[in-house]
């Protein structure tokens, strides 16, 4: 792997975390919600929103995996 392949890599890998970040922000927040009370149907809203939150979060856990496996020596 030259250096421009590991530089993208890492910037790549740098983003993933930032969206992960951002799932987990999103998640806390619809915790949060369920807690206030909410109606039947905003409950049902947050639950759609929980359920494509932690599909979204996989796939990010999974594309920093496969990252991670080829680069061994990415954010170290």
């Amino acid at each position: 792997m030259n250096i421009s392949e590991f530089l993208l890599s890492e910037f790549i890998i740098e983003k993933l975390f930032e969206t992960r970040d951002s799932y987990l922000n999103i998640l806390k927040q619809v915790s949060f919600q369920l807690m206030m009370e909410p109606t039947d149907a905003e409950i049902k809203q947050f639950k759609e929103i929980e359920k494509n939150t932690l599909d979204n979060l996989e796939k990010i856990q999974q594309e920093i995996s496969q990252i991670l496996s080829k680069n061994p020596d990415s954010l170290q």
